[in-house]
């Protein structure tokens, strides 16, 4: 059974759809639903050793697309129990919080990228589904799901 869900909630408006669905699921399980994302902390982004006012914007950006996706999650029916930025390697930091926070399953989005482009950047949703114990729920974007739509 699952105790709690969580969303993780990437850097874009893609995220919000996982957000929804994530809250629409914890609303009918009848679980507490947490929402995160995860930024790279100081030491991870080139060229910016020490804290500067490009972080604190990021963090600021960060935590407004968290309120948005823990707002749309509840207009959805879910207890959003936590709301968290983390910093760190991203699917590592998501995969860690998930175990230790003993949560029963991961929801989060995927974005439409080219195959060269996921091949040199890498996927955070197929990195997490590939190295978690703890289930993971990868929501599509709404234009994909619209255009497997169109091909059925």
């Amino acid at each position: 059974m699952i105790g709690k869900i969580m969303v993780a909630i990437g850097g874009d408006e893609a995220s919000y759809e996982p957000a929804r669905v994530a809250g629409r699921l914890a609303y009918a399980l009848g679980v507490p639903l947490s929402v995160m994302s995860v930024k790279p902390s100081t030491a991870q982004t080139p060229g910016e050793t020490y804290h500067t006012d490009r972080q604190t914007e990021r963090f600021g950006e960060t935590e407004a697309m968290l309120a948005n996706a823990r707002r749309l999650a509840e207009e959805e029916g879910a207890l959003v129990a936590e709301a968290d930025v983390l910093e760190g390697p991203t699917a590592e930091t998501i995969i860690n919080h998930a175990h230790s926070g003993g949560f029963g399953l991961i929801v989060m989005g995927t974005r439409r990228r080219g195959r060269l482009q996921s091949a040199i950047l890498g996927s955070v949703s197929a990195g997490v589904a590939a190295h978690s114990s703890v289930p993971v729920m990868i929501v599509p974007e709404p234009a994909l799901r619209d255009m497997h739509d169109d091909i059925e």
